[in-house]
């Protein structure tokens, strides 16, 4: 199964290059791209990416309030920042708002999808660990031994 990524960010040749990056891999696809806020809020709703990469200042709407409405309209999307922010204060408020990992522009690509593939599987073992938990508790709760020990 391939990680489905939705790509924010206002540079047209940066989306390009990213597009191309990633969808080189065997294990990812985009599946949406904007250069707005506004837009990557209804494209990711549309989508229904895995993981985001966010842009935090893309002219017309982006950055932290995007996070947030992702978060809301999409809460199992995992968002990476990508910027060239690199100062604590963007970094912490980033993850305040629901990013899970910030890579600096200047990073190489495979530190990039390095960090897209760490959210994706830590997503589907989060996934996984809830399905577990469930079915646990479902088992238990209609075992023999759950009725006689609750009386």
């Amino acid at each position: 199964m391939s990680v489905r990524v939705f790509v924010a960010n206002d540079h047209e040749i940066l989306r390009g290059a990213l597009r191309a990056v990633i969808n080189m891999q065997q294990d990812m696809e985009v599946v949406g791209e904007a250069a707005t806020g506004p837009d990557a809020e209804i494209g990711i709703q549309k989508a229904e990416p895995d993981v985001v990469l966010m842009d935090l200042s893309m002219r017309s709407g982006g950055g932290f309030d995007v996070i947030a409405a992702v978060k809301r309209i999409r809460s199992k999307a995992e968002i990476v920042v990508l910027t060239f922010q690199e100062e604590l204060g963007y970094i912490r408020a980033a993850g305040t708002t629901g990013a899970v990992r910030y890579v600096a522009k200047r990073a190489l690509d495979t530190e990039l999808l390095a960090a897209i593939r760490t959210v994706a599987e830590e997503r589907a073992f989060a996934d996984a660990s809830i399905e577990l938990a469930s079915a646990q508790r479902s088992t238990r709760a209609s075992s023999p031994d759950s009725a006689s020990s609750s009386s």
